[in-house]
């Protein structure tokens, strides 16, 4: 499977995983965008964030300002992934710790500039973004560590480096 037909798929998992319903907050794209950003680098790691985020807010239907600036925050997790894989291995660990990172640093500014944009006090969106951080981070931090090494040997990589993903220390 070519490098591109590669990342269309995960674009596809990450927009068809979203049609099942799950609680919020349940979403694969850090964990699918991570394995993509370490092996193709910044420019497919802003694209395929990006891409996962809008495509779904056009898809059902939800296209607003958010759309706008949740996109261009998660693209540039993406940039900052491979910035962070640039110099790690694909482990479970790395994925785990770069999915805490990207999703405080993600939900810190796409929850304020929702305040923003809706009038909201700073304290409110504070207090009303605790649980919704605390749900998104159970959620990337258990797709990091379960998907993101998959979807990195099976997905992301060469057929010559899935061999070798499972011989990698955790």
């Amino acid at each position: 499977m070519g490098r591109i037909t590669r990342f269309v798929a995960g674009l596809a998992l990450c927009i068809t995983a979203r049609f099942i319903p799950h609680p919020p907050n349940l979403e694969p794209i850090m964990a699918t965008m991570m394995p993509f950003a370490k092996k193709m680098g910044a420019f497919a790691g802003f694209v395929f964030a990006f891409l996962s985020l809008a495509s779904w807010d056009f898809v059902s239907g939800r296209l607003g300002m958010w759309t706008l600036y949740c996109a261009v925050t998660y693209g540039v997790i993406g940039v900052l992934a491979a910035k962070f894989f640039a110099t790690r291995k694909a482990t479970r660990g790395n994925f785990v710790v770069f999915a805490i990172g990207g999703t405080i640093f993600y939900d810190a500014v796409s929850a304020f500039l929702f305040g923003w944009q809706f009038g909201q006090p700073l304290w409110v969106t504070f207090v009303g973004q605790v649980p919704f951080t605390a749900m998104h981070l159970l959620g990337n931090v258990a797709f990091a560590a379960i998907a993101s090494p998959l979807i990195y040997g099976y997905l992301a990589a060469s057929e010559s480096v899935a061999a070798n993903v499972s011989k990698q220390p955790a």
